[in-house]
């Protein structure tokens, strides 16, 4: 039974979330124009083509294979039907009421609600006597049936192909609404000034935190309620109503402007460990053509990741179905559940903000609940298979939705089969492959800790590269013979591998799975769906305008390097900007449709420009970090073009929104970083004032000298100890060459996908198992179980649910470090330091040192 306690907490949610939505009612007591309102009929095929694709439900496999006809696509559609429901709920979900259409109220209506795929179409009828009286005084409701929900539409239909799309997307769109507006422009940059220098900032500090575009798209509803409230009409407000596409550009411009730039890495590195003077020159380019030069990839690869409607992008759904919830007063009633999306949305946004301050601060034993470990502290073997620090993380349950969505983001947005695709990976390479190596002392591994992202020598200490640099940044070849060679936990070592199999891999799937489908986007003749028959309306971007971007970038990348003299060739920095060009549309697609992210250009980056460029670290880290941001911010660019299209905004209009959020946030960051570095002598340093320590800045420099100075040939060329992984860029065509002919003959075997298989692995470590078994679980209950039992609530509630936890922890987050952490420090009891005190925590390898003292090859055998 629940305790007296817990019972006052959810009653005070409960009453806080209704005052709160009384408040906003009140604030919308005007009616809203259509473009603020949802449609309120919905295209669907009648209850015979339900039945049918009841009946055939593999026949769409979004991201796998084309998607086939079915005999719904040929069938006419109807739409719901409008009814006034009351609040008493019958069992099995069937409300009480009949339908409003009735011509005659007081006759018996027979209102049919159910699972369609059932004998006879549905749930036996329900006799509901109906009347004037009866309907007095009642909401009106919109009734969503299950067969509705996840039934697959014709592209020639009102709506989406897609149940996932039409679940937040609305098939409608209101040209006349303003939206290049002097509020939105305001707002919008006036978050993208304080969000992305805030972010920069912190990011300097150990501890750091950062604030999640979830929160600038939260806070700029009420600004902009509140603008378009007190603002006098004119040019400055445009009207009284804040609608959802001015809000939608806000938020555009928060995404791609929130993350820290990845450049200003390389400039806490250059001029704190490098010892370069600092230049302004340098540091805005460097800024501004590692961030912009994915823009321009973004649009160009718009015809294939954009307007076709099979791309998704569930990731971009989640922020649809925040906008909607926020902008929409239509509501469903689905499988009897009749709370608003709204009012769910406060509850769970409440609850997982309140929740978050314990295994966020009060019991972080909670976020790294290895409990077997806690009981064992000592035993090594425990602790290696179920920890979660150094460990394997079979230990399954966490209670921290930041451990949940850290490896590959939420769960509720990715579809089950490529969470099975996922947790499967993960199973066979680090729970089953991994402990094979390292119990047999494959690589030396045993001395190490079997899952840990740093680099060893042969007495098991971090690497200190110091000791075998000379004063020219060159690897001194008489100290690195005394000291020692590099060894890789087993765990990392898998990640190269995995990672080498998927960068060859990728292509082949796409080619196999995909290539007819982008050869038709090519030539323009694939079919358009409602959304991109909407988009034809208005003024398109002409390609050349991302061409010019990315010319324009590639010139002042050359003349950065030029004029600076970093060591970077010009044919490199060509390099640098072909191989993000190329990977660009794969990684796309595999985004698009799964959210999981394929992009490991980081690792191959690394490996080419340390063979490339061998004893030049600093030229290696400049081309790393342009050839690996490139994909990593233009899929942001990608997937906010998305959230546009879905939107209906102009793309002239987007075009500007992104192009200057991005360049702004760009020079805003590069100027707190040199502001901090230049200004304050101990930035940077260990003991920093306030732990401003640069941590990304002090991995990039150890990166650039491990990957730009030793270089990867003593570790991967064939011979050295790691040379066998090489293997895995033949294995990763191989498998998917297999899986392909096999799904020729068992159309099961193509939901199998290696792309996202191997993917998924690319934060492993870090991560460990713990983010991949409770991601998994919480995947299964919702995109399988409750998809499959109450289709209309996951229609409903899903990607609402989504962004209510990713906003509850991303505010606690910033609450905790900004009212708790920063000014009274970390908690320490027990259930905080609990797992500090085991195998697990402090990296206890399995086997200990040989009486040599060191392990490996022979003193001064390696070179």
């Amino acid at each position: 039974m629940p305790t007296g306690g817990a019972i006052r907490m959810f009653s005070c949610l409960i009453l806080l979330q209704r005052r709160v939505c009384a408040v906003l009612r009140s604030s919308a007591s005007q009616p809203l124009p259509y473009s603020h309102e949802w449609s309120s009929t919905t295209v669907v095929p009648p209850d015979s083509a339900g039945r049918c694709a009841r009946q055939q439900p593999k026949s769409t496999v979004i991201g796998l294979t084309r998607t086939q006809t079915t005999v719904a696509d040929v069938l006419d559609a109807r739409g719901f039907q409008r009814v006034h429901a009351r609040k008493a709920i019958g069992r099995g979900g069937i409300p009480v009421d009949g339908p409003q259409e009735s011509p005659h109220p007081t006759d018996l209506q027979v209102l049919s609600i159910g699972r369609e795929d059932k004998p006879g179409g549905g749930a036996s009828p329900v006799q509901i006597p109906t009347s004037h009286a009866d309907l007095k005084g009642e909401d009106d409701i919109t009734i969503l049936r299950d067969g509705d929900a996840e039934r697959v539409l014709p592209y020639s239909a009102d709506d989406s192909p897609f149940p996932e799309v039409r679940a937040v997307v609305r098939p409608k769109d209101d040209a006349s609404v303003p939206v290049n507006t002097v509020r939105m422009w305001v707002i919008g940059l006036l978050f993208t000034i304080i969000g992305s220098g805030l972010n920069q900032f912190f990011s300097l500090r150990q501890p750091s935190v950062s604030i999640n575009s979830l929160v600038a798209q939260l806070l700029a509803f009420p600004v902009g309620r509140l603008w378009a409230r007190w603002m006098p009409i004119g040019i400055l407000n445009p009207d009284r109503h804040f609608n959802i596409k001015e809000h939608a550009l806000i938020a555009i411009m928060a995404n791609v402007s929130f993350g820290s730039a990845a450049a200003t890495q390389v400039i806490q590195a250059a001029v704190k460990f490098y010892g370069m003077r600092s230049d302004g020159g340098f540091e805005v380019l460097l800024c501004v053509t590692t961030q912009l030069f994915g823009f321009g990839l973004a649009g160009l690869a718009a015809r294939w990741l954009i307007t076709p409607a099979s791309m998704i992008w569930p990731q971009v759904l989640s922020n649809a179905a925040l906008l909607a919830t926020l902008h929409s007063r239509e509501n469903l009633l689905a499988d009897g559940w009749r709370i608003t999306r709204l009012r769910f949305f406060l509850v769970v946004f409440l609850g997982g903000a309140l929740w978050y301050f314990a295994p966020g601060y009060l019991f972080t034993g909670l976020s790294t609940f290895s409990f077997v470990c806690w009981i064992v502290p000592s035993n090594v073997v425990v602790n290696q298979l179920f920890g979660q620090v150094t460990g394997l993380g079979m230990s399954i349950l966490t209670f921290d939705w930041a451990q949940i969505v850290y490896a590959n983001g939420s769960p509720l947005l990715v579809p089950f089969w490529a969470g099975l695709n996922v947790m499967g990976s993960f199973a066979i390479f680090y729970w089953l492959i991994c402990p094979i190596l390292y119990y047999t002392n494959t690589w030396y591994s045993a001395y190490l800790p079997l899952l840990n992202s740093n680099t060893f020598d042969n007495t098991g200490h971090a690497y200190n590269t110091s000791r075998i640099m000379g004063p020219d940044g060159t690897v001194n070849q008489t100290a690195y013979q005394a000291y020692s060679p590099m060894f890789l936990p087993v765990g990392y070592a898998m990640t190269f591998g995995v990672a080498f199999a998927n960068l060859t891999g990728i292509f082949v799937h796409i080619i196999l799975y995909h290539g007819h489908d982008l050869w038709r986007q090519w030539k323009g003749t694939n079919e358009r769906d409602i959304h991109a028959r909407i988009m034809a309306t208005y003024r398109r971007v002409p390609w050349w305008w991302f061409g010019v971007v990315t010319v324009v970038m590639f010139v002042l990348s050359v003349v950065t390097n030029e004029v600076w003299r970093t060591e970077l060739p010009i044919w490199a920095v060509f390099l640098a900007f072909v191989l993000p060009t190329i990977y660009f549309i794969p990684v796309g697609v595999i985004k698009a449709l799964t959210n999981i992210s394929s992009n490991q250009l980081n690792l191959l980056s690394e490996f080419i420009g340390g063979y490339a460029m061998r004893g030049h670290p600093m030229a290696n880290m400049i081309f790393k970090f342009y050839g690996y941001v490139a994909i990593q911010q233009g899929i942001e660019f990608v997937a906010d073009m998305k959230l546009a299209h879905y939107m209906h905004i102009s793309p002239r209009t987007v075009f500007a929104a992104q192009g200057i959020a991005a360049l702004l946030g760009a020079i805003v960051q590069c100027g707190v970083t040199v502001f901090m570095i230049t200004t304050f002598d101990e930035v940077c340093t260990p003991d920093a004032d306030g732990n401003f320590t640069c941590p990304h800045g002090r991995v990039t420099y150890s990166s650039s000298l491990i990957w730009g100075a030793i270089g990867p040939g003593r570790l991967f060329s064939p011979g050295e100890i790691y040379g066998k992984l090489l293997w895995f860029f033949l294995v990763g065509p191989v498998l998917v060459i297999i899986t392909f002919c096999l799904g020729r003959r068992w159309t099961n075997v193509n939901y199998l996908s290696w792309p996202v298989a191997f993917g998924a692995m690319s934060l492993v470590p870090p991560a460990t198992g713990v983010n991949f078994s409770s991601w998994w679980a919480t995947n299964v209950l919702f995109n399988w179980f409750i998809r499959r039992r109450r289709p209309a609530w996951w229609s409903k509630y899903n990607y609402v649910l989504s962004a209510a936890l990713d906003c509850g922890v991303a505010v606690s987050t910033v609450i905790i470090f900004f009212c708790i952490s920063l000014p009274a420090g970390p908690l320490k009891w027990w259930g905080n330091t609990v797992y500090t005190h085991t195998a697990d925590g402090q990296g206890t390898p399995y086997k200990r040192l040989p009486s040599a003292g060191y392990f490996g090859p022979e003193k001064g055998s390696w070179s």
